[in-house]
């Protein structure tokens, strides 16, 4: 099971997407589940209680599906210790961990921030693996030493689950928790992060297109003639490896522009003017001291609001002079005010938690520098 673990657009971290179950918090994780968990448990617990109905006929068929269906709850179970090894690991480093969502294909456990070391990467990728390896092997242990019954096929097939979802989650490509392994194998040799997500990322491909070659070469190798299913599957697979190292790709390209994106240069320069000023006044004044932007003052001479460029353009000329600022401006929220020596971490972390069109930037002193409009950063990724 792969984790989230890059930055991502922004957007609201408490927001639950439509289609999503809110179950709870594990340690102030918010654990969450797709709504499309329920049709595949179904299916997979269909297939499972037809492996039941030829070993054990003689059961009814709602015991066959009642047992079945106890088996998915268990396997899903078994994915959410595999999450939480990847949660914890991550809080003993004193990493955030905001949410775990699960799923028999995509979960995923959202880590927030990057790892200090190679070490950390390591530790949280592959004890995510490690913990599916070691349910798998009790419950095998547990298999073997129980009687012939629908248990201990419960307990095997469960067993089976856990083993290859452990060794596949070791292979080494991103979105795999192995790719995030070689990742740290390579940031540990290199000494850069950013070559490890590349190679790894590389990595991911290569298997995503093995994966789809798999049924031509099963049957070049093995002799055995793959159905409409076989390439159906490779095929699903193998898109969602690709468009996961794809991601990853991307996202390197990202954070290596960061260290260059700085507030001071991005920031247009401010004046600061009173709710009442009109519009007008405004525009003129900030011609003359050849600003881009326009804050707006309270009663105490603090700053309250910015002007909505796009606002200001919606008014007619001829309405300038008796329009004051307060009418197109936007108030400044919490989280919309930024640092003049801010950098690309600290901007993207507020574009992520607090979205806005424009940030307020003050200084060392607590005064006006200026204001960080979104489309000036977007524009500074584009550029680079």
């Amino acid at each position: 099971m792969s984790s989230s673990r890059e930055p991502s657009p922004p957007s609201q971290p408490t927001a639950t997407p439509p289609g999503t179950w809110v179950l709870g918090r594990v340690r102030g994780i918010r654990l969450t589940m797709r709504v499309t968990w329920l049709p595949i448990a179904f299916l997979l617990a269909f297939g499972f209680s037809g492996i039941i109905g030829r070993q054990f006929p003689y059961l009814g068929s709602g015991a066959r599906y009642v047992a079945a269906f106890a088996f998915v709850v268990a396997f899903t179970l078994s994915i959410l210790l595999h999450e939480l090894a990847h949660a914890l690991v991550a809080l003993r480093f004193k990493i955030p961990v905001t949410e775990i969502n699960l799923g028999f294909f995509a979960a995923g456990t959202h880590i927030e921030g990057e790892r200090k070391s190679p070490f950390e990467e390591f530790a949280i990728s592959v004890v995510g693996p490690v913990a599916s390896l070691l349910v798998g092997g009790l419950s095998l242990l547990g298999a073997r030493s129980m009687e012939q019954g629908v248990a201990e096929v419960a307990l095997y097939e469960l067993a089976v689950a856990n083993l290859i979802v452990g060794v596949t989650n070791l292979l080494p490509g991103l979105p795999l928790d192995g790719g995030w392994v070689l990742r740290a194998i390579v940031w540990k040799a290199t000494g850069n992060m950013h070559t490890g997500t590349v190679v790894a990322a590389w990595c991911g491909r290569v298997l995503a297109l093995t994966v789809i070659a798999l049924p031509v070469l099963a049957e070049v190798v093995f002799d055995r003639t793959p159905g409409i299913f076989d390439f159906v599957i490779a095929g699903a697979v193998g898109f969602f490896l690709w468009m996961g190292s794809t991601q990853s790709l991307l996202q390197a390209r990202v954070r290596r522009k960061l260290p260059t994106l700085q507030v001071r240069t991005l920031a247009r320069r401010a004046i600061a003017v009173h709710a009442g000023t009109p519009i007008s006044e405004a525009i003129r004044l900030a011609g003359v001291a050849q600003a881009g932007a326009v804050v707006v003052l309270d009663g105490a001479g603090k700053p309250h609001a910015l002007v909505n460029e796009q606002a200001v353009a919606s008014i007619a000329p001829n309405q300038l002079p008796w329009t004051t600022v307060s009418e197109v401006s936007t108030r400044i929220g919490a989280g919309h005010i930024l640092g003049v020596n801010d950098t690309g971490e600290e901007i993207l972390g507020s574009l992520r938690s607090n979205p806005a069109s424009e940030y307020l930037v003050l200084d060392a002193h607590g005064d006006v520098y200026g204001v960080l409009a979104t489309s000036d950063v977007e524009r500074a990724f584009r550029n680079q």
